[in-house]
Formats: structure tokens, sequence, C-alpha cells
């Protein structure tokens, strides 16, 4: 049993695989708090585009 795997998704914005923290509620979507930043903005541009 010695391999201690974690568990891992693909980044949402680049797809680079993200390791997950243990407890089963909490999911990191981003490799790095830039991605996460990148995709708030492209959000809020895509929410401003749908007002006008």
């Amino acid at each position: 049993m010695g391999k201690s795997e974690f568990k891992t998704r693909p980044c949402e914005w680049c797809g680079e695989p993200v390791q997950q923290p243990e407890s089963r509620w909490r999911k990191r979507r981003y490799c790095s708090k830039a991605h996460r930043r990148k995709n708030r903005i492209m959000e809020a541009v895509a929410e401003l585009l749908d007002i006008w």
C-alpha cells in the first residue's frame, strides 16, 4: 500500500492536473490563483455583455 496517490482533476482554465485536498466537500478547480482570477474576470465580462 506504500504509495499515496492524490486525487487530481484538470484545472478549468488550462487543463493542468490540480491536486485535490482530502476533504470531500472542497474542490480545487484551478492550478493557481491567477487562473481563478482570470476566470472570474471572464465571467464578469460575459455577464456585462449579457446585460447589453
